[in-house]
């Protein structure tokens, strides 16, 4: 595992994730990037399978079933013309929740995408439609949070919008863009040209939390036996420091379930032969929340996976572990990690495939 070797791998990850980012993916509205996904791994010669909200392929072999969300954030033109927030529109129209967000959470969301340009698209070619820019965002008088985007034409309702940055490497140290989670499905492409065996199923809709039960549904009609999961994303830390260490981030649990146990020794026993360095989120959340006690400050929740929800609602008859690639400023257009973290990622892949 030479040094070169390892820049042609990231050089290929970060070509396919421009790839991938190509193609628009705004939550609810995924269908050209699920259908980008089915006939790219269907041109290695694999059997891929697309249902609604689903993108199954069978690398052939032994092997885990890994697991990525193909979803992103982004806006929804509403029948009057507003630009919605895509997760609080297809929550509260297409699954009828009455979410209604904060003034706080409206004025993130301004300071994360001021400025960026945005495209809308053709909800099932992804045909790019007409191009603004992001002007800030608010709750308006109905309750929904309303990004502005200047240089809009009036468009039909419903349509999705999509972020339109690629990556940027940055100061020759970082990766920068829009990462999640396209570079998870970048990374199991490439490594299925090199080798990797098991099954691969991209989700939908895990943003809004609906994920799950679209995988849950999936596996109960289609497959005969229990897999081992193994659900890959990105993971949100203050700093760089996990990032530029390249380690390689697993849990043991969520807030809401506790993983295998041993699919995740499985995972450390991968990292460790790469090696690379490990960061249990869980255990480094706890030992945070103790200095915040310490300081009279509230603790962190140790977040809710798309693994935790899937062993929640199947009641523990689907499990298995996560493995993450650490970032910082997450859920923006600067999501950032570093070519070591993301190599370490890709090692630890091939490597617990044996181990399975």
């Amino acid at each position: 595992m030479t040094p070169q070797n390892d820049n042609i791998l990231t050089a290929r990850i970060l070509a396919k994730t421009n790839e991938y980012l190509d193609f628009p993916s705004v939550v609810g509205h995924e269908s050209p990037f699920l259908d980008h996904l089915a006939r790219d791994f269907a041109s290695l010669g694999v059997k891929v399978n697309r249902s609604q909200n689903i993108c199954h392929i069978d690398l052939g072999g032994k092997g885990p079933l890994f697991m990525a969300h193909v979803d992103r954030h982004g806006a929804v033109s509403a029948d009057d013309g507003a630009m919605i927030y895509a997760a609080y529109a297809v929550k509260n129209e297409k699954y009828g929740e009455t979410v209604t967000p904060s003034p706080e959470f409206a004025e993130m969301v301004s300071q994360r995408y001021l400025g960026e340009e945005m495209f809308a698209y053709d909800r099932k070619t992804g045909g790019r439609i007409a191009y603004g820019d992001v002007a800030g965002a608010e709750v308006d008088a109905q309750g929904r949070l309303v990004m502005t985007i200047d240089g809009l034409p009036p468009l039909q309702p419903n349509t999705p919008m999509a972020f339109a940055r690629h990556l940027r490497r940055v100061d020759g140290a970082y990766i920068t863009g829009q990462l999640d989670n396209p570079i998870s499905a970048a990374v199991l492409r490439i490594m299925a040209e090199h080798g990797l065996k098991g099954q691969i199923v991209f989700t939908a809709e895990e943003e809004i939390g609906r994920s799950a039960e679209h995988f849950i549904h999936w596996a109960d009609q289609h497959l005969s036996e229990t897999p081992n999961i193994i659900v890959l994303d990105t993971t949100p830390f203050d700093d760089a420091a996990g990032a530029l260490a390249g380690a390689v981030v697993l849990r043991r649990r969520d807030a809401t379930s506790s993983f295998q146990e041993q699919a995740v020794i499985r995972l450390e026993k991968a990292a460790q032969q790469v090696p690379a360095p490990i960061i249990f989120k869980d255990a480094f959340i706890e030992a945070e929340n103790k200095a915040r006690a310490r300081r009279d400050l509230p603790p962190k929740s140790l977040g809710m996976t798309e693994l935790g929800r899937i062993i929640a609602q199947s009641k523990g008859r689907y499990s298995g572990a996560t493995l993450q690639i650490p970032t910082f400023n997450y859920h923006t257009n600067q999501e950032s990690t570093t070519p070591k973290a993301l190599v370490a990622f890709a090692r630890t892949l091939t490597t617990v495939q044996k181990l399975s």
